[in-house]
């Protein structure tokens, strides 16, 4: 069964219509900026498969305002059952086990399962997701080879760890065992070939793509006068014979490897020009990325923070499983999902699903069990990009090291005047002795430029807006000398979106009580200005009124942060001044005011 995508209030009337008396349909009423929205999505996705009787619907709050108001949507996700137009149930939140238990004891006999334009794909998009299906390839080949040195030196505590024999192995490789070519040697004399005219338009010979090539490079050695062949082979079997090549193929073996030492392992593709690896890790209860090139373990944003890449499609391949993990690979997850262009994401989603299905065929009981369990940790793991960081790692902030300078520069890997370094994602967290008085206050005055904790009387003023922001993009602090006015908005003339957030962590807090968050006006001018306010606490966000910018939640549940962030959209590009048309904490800079006001009261 796929997930119908409502994007207004007509198709929602059409799909009751459609579902008529016996059908029981349910209800997503989802937006995309939402973070708890996006990372249920999959699972949402899952249940429509597994329910086929029943009707999925996924409905855009942000285009469906009527149907909204008509069943009082306030927070998202929210999840309602209905039958026959009758409410039967609902449930706010992303939370997998309540859904499902909210579907399956409301479930009704089904006309049947229709096929949805909405998630069936175009020729283009099928082009494009064939790529993904033969990657799959990749993973398949298995072998064995000597590990028991390198099993020993990943002995703790008197068994084999597999973050420390990933580890091992990844030394091993890089050091011992597979060579980086830049331009092979000649055979008959050792020095580098020089790249022919065609070096890379020429059809592999018979023997070469019986051993897995997929095509040749053609060098030339200048003493010998001879030509240098160098096929690029896929097999991870040949490269055990070859034991060279460029990312790919130290992929390719290095994933055969991990296998052979018995770990859980994933071939990574970025969809660019690069490949790595992830394996499993039991004590750590999360899969651990390891890139062969680069002898580098657990720092999933090199790429983004050292080499500036700006990943929009990053697919990891289990042999029996496909996942998408574009978001531990890339920090601005907003950005991230502006680049998705090349495929829908609810057609991605419905293809991802029905791969899945059909590669987990042979899959046993436990397996799958175990699988569905590490993937909605996975899915956790992802709704917050700090998890993805490793303080006080090098290699995060460091240029590529594998492969010739100068192929590196072209590529751009260098990673030299990093825009990143200019600014550094803060989580904020409650002292000890605001835990203990069970109130948190975090306020910011935006004329003074200043952040106070009157909750902790031990606290120092933290001046700089930047200093406490867990995101920011695209935004700055105007100060007006003329109007002696200060406020926040998009930077001048820009033409791009942008957006700033707090993060406070509540982790460590207990319940909580209750949140207040109050933004004072969100400011737009002359209907050219467009903003939104949301309020995400564990597994749900709040859209915050415009015209108060307020908003409390009262028993919010268990929840692990609160993160409270505005968007600044952009209405209209023709407008030169359309930059500064919404407007955050407009003060009179001669009665400066504590404009964000965030508190939190713990049980």
């Amino acid at each position: 069964m796929v997930v119908h995508h409502i994007d207004q209030d007509s198709q929602f009337e059409e799909a009751l219509q459609k579902a008529g008396a016996t059908q029981l349909v349910v209800c997503d009423f989802f937006a995309d900026w939402c973070g708890p929205c996006r990372f249920i999505a999959p699972v949402f996705d899952q249940l429509s498969a597994t329910y086929p009787t029943a009707m999925f619907l996924k409905v855009n709050v942000d285009t469906c305002r009527g149907v909204c108001m008509t069943y009082g949507i306030r927070a998202m996700p929210t999840f309602i059952v209905l039958l026959n137009r009758n409410e039967l149930g609902r449930i706010q939140g992303a939370n997998a086990t309540d859904l499902e238990r909210l579907i399956s004891s409301n479930i009704a006999s089904s006309s049947g399962p229709k096929i949805n334009k909405e998630t069936a794909a175009t020729p283009e998009e099928r082009v494009w997701l064939e790529r993904i299906v033969s990657s799959t390839q990749q993973t398949l080949a298995v072998s064995i080879m000597p590990l028991e040195q390198l099993k020993t030196a990943a002995i703790t505590d008197g068994r084999v760890n597999q973050y420390e024999l990933a580890k091992q192995l990844l030394q091993w490789f890089k050091e011992s065992f597979f060579e980086w070519v830049n331009k092979p040697n000649c055979e008959s004399c050792g020095k580098k070939a020089v790249p022919a005219n065609n070096c890379n338009n020429v059809v592999c010979t018979p023997e070469e793509k019986s051993d897995g090539a997929n095509r040749v490079e053609i060098y030339s050695c200048t003493d010998c006068n001879i030509e240098v062949r160098f096929p690029r082979y896929n097999n991870p079997g040949k490269l055990l014979e070859t034991r060279r090549g460029r990312c790919g193929e130290w992929a390719n073996c290095f994933a055969l490897c991990c296998r052979a030492a018995g770990l859980e392992t994933r071939w990574v593709n970025d969809s660019l020009d690069h490949v790595w690896v992830e394996i499993w890790s039991d004590d750590l209860q999360r899969w651990v990325h390891c890139d062969p090139c680069e002898n580098v373990i657990d720092t999933p944003l090199m790429y983004d923070k050292g080499w500036r890449k700006k990943y929009s499609y990053v697919f990891a391949f289990g042999r029996d499983h496909v996942r998408d993990v574009t978001w531990r690979y890339c920090f601005d997850h907003a950005a991230a999902i502006k680049r998705r262009t090349s495929c829908r994401e609810a057609v991605l989603r419905n293809f991802l699903t029905k791969l899945n299905i059909r590669l987990s065929k042979d899959q046993s009981p436990e397996r799958q069990q175990w699988l569905t369990k590490i993937y909605m940790k996975e899915l956790v793991e992802f709704l917050s990009p700090t998890n993805q960081l490793r303080d006080g790692s090098e290699a995060e902030n460091q240029g590529r090291k594998s492969g010739a300078e100068e192929w590196r520069k072209e590529r751009g890997e260098l990673g030299q005047g990093s825009t990143n370094a200019k600014f550094t994602p803060t989580v904020i967290k409650p002292s000890e002795k605001e835990i203990m008085t069970k109130c948190f206050i975090l306020k910011y005055n935006c004329v003074k430029d200043e952040y106070t904790r009157p909750s902790d009387s031990d606290s120092n003023p933290v001046v700089g807006w930047q200093k406490l922001l867990y995101e920011t993009n695209e935004i700055f602090r105007k100060i007006e000398r003329d109007w002696k006015m200060t406020y926040f908005c998009r930077k001048e003339n820009s033409k791009a979106a942008g957006s700033l957030s707090w993060k406070v962590d509540l982790s460590e807090c207990g319940q909580v009580a209750s949140i207040e968050v109050n933004l004072g006006k969100l400011e737009t001018f002359n209907g050219q200005g467009n903003m939104r306010a949301i309020v995400c606490c564990g597994d749900m966000c709040n859209v915050v009124p415009l015209d108060s910018g307020r908003v409390v939640l009262e028993e919010p549940g268990p929840a692990e942060y609160v993160e409270v962030r505005v968007d600044f959209m952009v209405n209209n590009e023709s407008d030169s001044n359309s930059w500064q048309k919404a407007q955050l904490f407009r003060t009179g800079n001669e009665n400066p005011t504590d404009n964000m006001i965030i508190q939190i009261m713990l049980k």
